[in-house]
């Protein structure tokens, strides 16, 4: 195992000390921790719910819309906050991605 897994395979296991949830496959939401480009990210994502609001899609009401809109926004605002938060008690050093969301353990 290289130390980029076993960093990996560490900062999971904090997050889910935390009683974060892992992302799992079908749409759920909760956190996921990937090697890219010879770095670990870690991103937070929404169930597949909040996801899929889309303002052209039709039998969508505008305040539906504007609700799920919201939802969506206020989760993924709350809960990279709480990754950083948390990520941080343990001591990593974080660099916010510069598109998306998300983090790249420092």
């Amino acid at each position: 195992m290289t130390a980029l897994e076993e960093l990996a395979q560490r900062v999971q296991f904090d997050l889910e000390s935390a009683g974060l949830t892992q992302r799992a496959d079908g749409g759920a939401g909760g956190f996921a921790v990937y090697i890219l480009e010879h770095q670990v990210h870690v991103d937070w994502f929404t169930h597949e719910r909040l996801d899929s609001a889309d303002l052209h899609s039709p039998g969508h009401p505008d305040d539906l819309f504007a609700d799920t809109t919201r939802r969506y926004e206020t989760a993924t605002t709350a809960m990279q906050r709480a990754l950083d938060s948390i990520l941080t008690s343990f001591g990593y050093r974080l660099e916010r991605r510069g598109f998306g969301s998300g983090y790249t353990i420092a």
